[in-house]
């Protein structure tokens, strides 16, 4: 009988993680560098610029980051205090409150952003071959239920 973990299958997934793992450090070390924010501020920022009317519940930015939702509250209480998003209460219900952006966060979203994007390109895309794209995106289609 073949160990479940000595598998095709176990070792694609296995270096998937550690390929994931990898690029998160390197994504999160190189906005450090060069824009002075870690990645998983740079997520919220574009999560947020992303939203209808750029405007996003703390649920929901659970929800897009994989954050607890106490680990978005204690984030997003980091990046107020930097000034880069803002909480906003609901008109249409006072117990809900909304993570926007600021000018400063906007700013930084357009500072880091080219360089978040060279990233992708050094660490990821240059490695992709011809169907790579086509058979990775189906795979992870299939993975998220979007088919």
């Amino acid at each position: 009988m073949t160990n479940r973990l000595e598998t095709p299958e176990y070792r694609v997934f296995s270096r998937f993680l550690i390929a994931h793992a990898k690029l998160m450090r390197e994504f999160d070390a190189t906005l450090r560098e060069v824009c002075d924010i870690p990645l998983s501020w740079f997520d919220v920022l574009v999560h947020v610029s992303l939203e209808p009317g750029q405007r996003v519940t703390h649920t929901r930015l659970g929800e897009r980051t994989l954050m607890s939702q106490g680990g978005v509250t204690r984030l997003v209480d980091r990046m107020v205090k930097a000034g880069l998003v803002a909480r906003r209460a609901s008109r249409a219900d006072r117990r809900k409150s909304y993570v926007v952006l600021t000018d400063s966060g906007r700013e930084k979203l357009a500072e880091a952003m080219p360089t978040q994007l060279d990233s992708i390109q050094e660490l990821f895309v240059q490695h992709l071959e011809d169907g790579d794209t086509e058979v990775m995106d189906g795979f992870f289609r299939r993975v998220l239920g979007l088919e």
